[in-house]
């Protein structure tokens, strides 16, 4: 019996130790693997440990009969492209912003401006997944906050508290570094 059915047939019998047998066989080589997406040793780590929470909550081995190899090694790149992806939308956000501030001689007088967005960006990735998808899509994205609602399926109202804590928890942070507070993403609201 191959090692994936074996740890497949595990979950049938101790969820537990299945689980930690899929850990200790596969998270050096997943690692690896998305090390070769991402080009970043820690981001690759990052990527791998998040998976495996999602494996453990979401529980996919229930439905697996087999393939559970393909399928972690798919979910882990799925990951890490979306990780890439997003990391290369922020820096277009970074070169939107600065090609629109002006020429090269502008470029000197908004150093300034690139690290306090880059310093907004660093507190906007310290919000909780769904606080922080939803200020992405209202100020970044632009959306509407019902579309935000639609696209999450949650509530217009969910969407607008979640809003309110990820702006007071923002004002705070950036109140502590004394930078002015996302005047980059209300600009553009």
């Amino acid at each position: 019996m191959m090692i994936a059915e074996k740890i497949l047939h595990m979950f049938t019998e101790t969820e537990e130790d299945a689980f930690r047998l899929l850990y200790d066989t596969y998270y050096k080589t997943l690692v690896l693997f998305a090390n070769q997406v991402v080009n970043d040793k820690e981001v690759a780590k990052d990527i791998v440990q998040d998976y495996f929470v999602k494996f453990w909550i979401s529980k996919p081995y229930k439905t697996l009969k087999f393939g559970l190899d393909k399928y972690i090694f798919q979910a882990v790149k799925f990951s890490a492209l979306t990780y890439l992806k997003e990391a290369r939308r922020k820096e277009d956000c970074f070169q939107s912003f600065s090609h629109e501030m002006g020429d090269e001689k502008d470029m000197i007088q908004l150093e300034g401006q690139v690290d306090i967005i880059k310093v907004v960006y660093q507190m906007i990735d310290l919000l909780p997944e769904e606080r922080r998808q939803v200020f992405m899509m209202v100020f970044v994205d632009g959306m509407s906050y019902q579309k935000v609602a639609d696209r999450l399926a949650i509530s217009k109202n969910t969407v607008k508290t979640q809003l309110a804590r990820a702006l007071k928890f923002l004002r705070k942070e950036m109140k502590d570094n004394d930078i002015p507070f996302l005047f980059i993403f209300l600009i553009k609201k």
